[in-house]
C-alpha cells in the first residue's frame, strides 16, 4: 500500500485555489506595505514614539489597556516595537472594517484618534 497517492485537481480547482492564495497575499501586503508607510510617516515627525512619557517613562498605548505594567521598556524606540505595530495594526483593522479611507500619513491618524 502507498500512501502517495496523488490528488487529482481540475484546473478550475486550482485556478481558484490560486487566486484565493494571491488574494489572501495582497491583503496581508497591503497592510504591511499600510504599517510601514506610518512608521516611516511617524520617523519624520518624532524622533521618539509619539505615545511615550519622558518623565514617567509610560507609554500612554499600554495606559489605556489593562496591562499591569505601564512603563515602555523601549526608551520611547518605536522601530519594531510590538505596542506600536499592534496599534497600528488595530488602526488598519478599524479602518478597513469600516470601509474608511486609510489615512496616508501618520499626522492624519493621530489627530483622529
Amino acid at each position: 500500500m502507498s500512501s502517495n497517492k496523488s490528488v487529482k485537481m481540475t484546473e478550475d480547482e486550482i485556478d481558484k485555489a490560486l487566486a484565493k492564495a494571491e488574494k489572501e497575499a495582497e491583503k496581508r501586503d497591503h497592510k504591511k506595505i499600510w504599517i510601514d508607510k506610518m512608521l516611516k510617516s511617524a520617523k519624520t515627525y518624532y524622533k521618539l514614539c509619539p505615545y511615550y512619557d519622558k518623565k514617567t517613562s509610560n507609554c500612554f498605548l499600554i495606559l489605556s489597556s489593562n496591562d499591569s505594567n505601564k512603563k515602555c521598556n523601549r526608551e520611547g524606540r518605536y522601530d519594531n516595537c510590538p505596542v506600536f505595530l499592534a496599534f497600528l495594526d488595530n488602526k488598519y483593522q478599524e479602518y478597513t472594517s469600516k470601509k474608511k479611507i486609510l489615512p496616508l500619513d501618520f499626522l492624519d491618524l493621530a489627530q483622529s484618534v
